[in-house]
């Protein structure tokens, strides 16, 4: 494994904690008063304004040269990542929420063995299965608020999630990261008010803390999504959406220090078996792939 791997693997983690914080502030912001629709368009209007100001900082071109459809289809996917994933813990619990929309790893590395007809290692392929199992064991599965609503926004976010990942792999190489955020956020922008024109209505937050909330949510988003158009440069969608994994033990943590709860061993468990996942996938075990698939 070359650096410019091992540097790309080490940014998806960094994408993967700074999404986690987006995860359990936006639980806090629902619970001022504001909505999925509401925390959508707020998050895109200041991540984009605060790419602008660093753009203009560094001096950078505003240019982005990219197909018009493969543009489309990376803001959609953004979009409806975002409405969806953090949509969906308005309605149902976080766990069940999460168990549902780290599915998409998984539906990345299905497209790429049966659409795009890629080979994926053995060895990658087994460390996505043990993340994805690593999280249904942390997080447990939670009916007791089971709304359909709240499933069709996780697995819309998982699906968004997907086409994002592989829409941005088209993306031209060399395509500057801060730019191309810029630009996304922007058209999520235009996307966050053709929903609210639909009739969906804007809640503020009833206290300043949902404000504040709301505030770190637009930061953290701008941070993780630069870092994520780095990585998936570097290492490549599927590689990528492994690391996001790592996003449910940052919420653990969080959640831990900050918040007090306490960790089962059942979470213990699970987060070992995430953080096993990921080693894993750092290297080729020859008595796992013998070929090097």
């Amino acid at each position: 494994m070359n650096r410019n791997q091992i540097v790309g693997r080490a940014i998806a983690l960094g994408a993967a904690i700074f999404y986690g914080f987006n995860t359990t502030l936006s639980r806090l912001a629902y619970d001022t008063g504001t909505t999925p629709v509401s925390l959508t368009l707020f998050r895109f209007t200041m991540s984009a304004l605060l790419m602008a100001v660093l753009i203009m900082l560094l001096r950078k071109s505003w240019r982005l040269a990219v197909p018009p459809r493969v543009f489309a289809l990376c803001v959609f996917g953004m979009f409806a990542t975002s409405i969806g994933h953090l949509g969906a813990v308005n309605y149902i619990p976080v766990s069940l929420s999460a168990i549902i929309f780290y599915t998409f790893p998984l539906l990345v590395v299905a497209w790429k063995r049966i659409a795009q007809r890629q080979a994926v290692a053995r060895h990658e392929m087994l460390a996505f299965v043990l993340a994805f199992a690593g999280i249904g064991i942390a997080l447990g599965l939670d009916f007791h608020r089971f709304d359909i609503r709240g499933i069709a926004l996780s697995f819309g976010g998982a699906l968004g999630a997907t086409l994002f990942i592989l829409s941005y792999e088209k993306f031209p190489p060399r395509t500057d990261s801060y730019v191309a955020t810029l630009w996304i956020m922007i058209a999520s922008v235009g996307f966050s008010l053709l929903v609210w024109l639909s009739g969906f209505e804007l809640v503020a937050p009833r206290e300043t803390s949902g404000w504040a909330c709301m505030a770190g949510i637009s930061i953290a988003s701008a941070i993780a999504f630069v870092l994520s158009l780095q990585a998936i440069d570097r290492v490549g969608g599927a590689v990528f959406a492994l690391f996001l994994n790592f996003e449910p033990v940052m919420i653990f943590l969080l959640a831990w220090a900050v918040i007090g709860e306490r960790l089962s061993a059942e979470r213990i468990g699970g987060i070992a078996l995430i953080v096993f996942a990921l080693f894993l996938s750092h290297w080729r075990l020859r008595h796992i792939d013998p070929q090097g698939a």
